[in-house]
């Protein structure tokens, strides 16, 4: 019987591909990526952090309650304020470092074969992390939250044959009811999270898989 660690095509043949042991050394250091991905793969690590540590004082639910909460966050729990403030600047940060990496990739002729394939993982991360950002505005539960709960609502509407069942599956009936804010709290802190990790694992094993960056055109 052949030993597991030689059948190439088995699981351990998937593996040994995960993580190839050369790519070229002018695609490994700092300047050829100035470090973009990495960064806002950072970001995300301090979100998954701070959200997770702020999850057990936070209520989904009515605007109301959300509101509240957040204020409690905010003045009553210990650190409260500087854990708000970081998962919410490291949201923004991590926005502004992946249209930073999205411009270098267009600029360095990365979405390009053989990389065309990870282009699209990657503008899929970007897309699923405007809407993680936006989500986690709306459960804020303030007026400005409400209000553009209402312009998304209208918006996901507008889509041909699809719009009411995206506004169901995001916000229910009411898109500033207790219905919406349990769904976009799912949304936020389950679905797109979890989403995220997967093409994240997908998109770092597709750049060593083809070999590293791309150095230019």
């Amino acid at each position: 019987m052949k030993a597991l660690g030689t059948n190439r095509n088995g699981i351990f043949g998937f593996l040994a591909h995960i993580h190839p042991p050369k790519i070229p050394k002018d695609a490994a250091g700092l300047w050829p990526t100035l470090c973009l991905g990495g960064l806002s793969f950072g970001f995300f690590v301090v979100l998954i952090f701070t959200g997770f540590l702020l999850m057990p004082f936070y209520k989904p639910g009515s605007p109301s309650e959300a509101l509240d909460s957040v204020l409690t966050i905010e003045e009553a729990l210990a650190y409260g304020s500087f854990l708000r403030s970081l998962h919410f600047f490291a949201g923004q940060l991590m926005i502004i470092v992946l249209v930073g990496h999205t411009l270098r990739v267009l600029a360095s002729g990365a979405f390009a074969p053989p990389r065309r394939g990870n282009w699209l993982i990657g503008m899929s991360l970007l897309v699923l992390t405007f809407f993680l950002d936006f989500s986690g505005y709306l459960l804020i539960g303030d007026e400005r939250a409400m209000d553009a709960s209402r312009v998304a609502f209208g918006l996901l509407g507008e889509v041909p044959l699809l719009g009411g069942i995206f506004q169901a599956l995001v916000f229910g009936a009411d898109p500033v009811g207790q219905g919406a804010g349990l769904r976009l709290y799912a949304l936020h802190c389950g679905v797109l999270p979890f989403l995220a990790l997967g093409l994240c694992a997908w998109h770092f094993y597709r750049v060593r898989r083809d070999g590293g960056v791309s150095r230019g055109l």
